[in-house]
């Protein structure tokens, strides 16, 4: 009978050494995926801004080539050039920042495939080509220019705003993400200290009454 106890005894230590050792190996993993979760807003975070910063360099940008375009006499060549020159660096920039983030957590997919950093570009140059052939004020077309400007500005500026809402969907996707984790983490160590706590409880035997 002694026997039986005293395995029944090392049978019950290991067990709560091995429940220990996966709860904690468990915490463990689980606070390196809400790290890379927060690295992987702070990542998207990073994108978003130079995507706001972009779409803002561009409508303030058209409104003063367009002023140059619609104005007898005067050439927005100059400014084209400056204008293109400025958002070729600023999609260098997010160019980078994709690279950086390509694979690194599953939860910037949406950002990762809806960030089209070649689409900014190709509608950048239309822009610069609708700007640069567009008729100066007092031809008989330029309304019609200056309208197919308007429209060439108007798709780059919603070409960048959708690839914020895809930056908005990335962020709660890797925030929802980090919550579960944490909440599952907790979990988990609350069943091992309820465990720990009360199995001493309920495994101890009762005493014999005297007689």
């Amino acid at each position: 009978m002694s026997l039986f106890s005293d395995f029944n005894r090392k049978f019950n230590l290991v067990g709560r050494l091995a429940l220990t050792i996966a709860v904690g190996s468990a915490a463990t993993v689980s606070l390196f995926l809400v790290s890379g979760s927060v690295k992987a807003v702070e990542d998207i975070d990073r994108t978003d801004d130079t995507l706001a910063e972009l779409s803002q360099y561009i409508a303030e940008g058209h409104a003063s080539i367009r002023g140059l375009v619609a104005t007898p006499g005067s050439s927005a060549k100059a400014a084209l050039v400056s204008f293109e020159k400025a958002v070729d660096r600023r999609i260098e920039t997010l160019n980078t920042l994709v690279k950086q983030r390509a694979g690194a957590y599953q939860w910037t997919q949406p950002l990762q495939d809806g960030v089209d950093v070649q689409r900014i570009d190709n509608e950048r140059r239309e822009y610069v080509t609708a700007g640069t052939t567009a008729p100066t004020a007092g031809f008989s077309d330029s309304a019609m220019g200056l309208r197919m400007f308007d429209l060439r500005a108007r798709k780059l500026i919603v070409t960048v705003a959708a690839m914020r809402d895809n930056a908005d969907t990335a962020r709660a996707h890797a925030l929802f993400a980090a919550e579960e984790i944490t909440a599952l983490s907790s979990a988990f160590g609350g069943m091992l200290i309820a465990y720990l706590i009360w199995f001493p409880v309920f495994a101890r035997k009762p005493e014999a009454r005297l007689a």
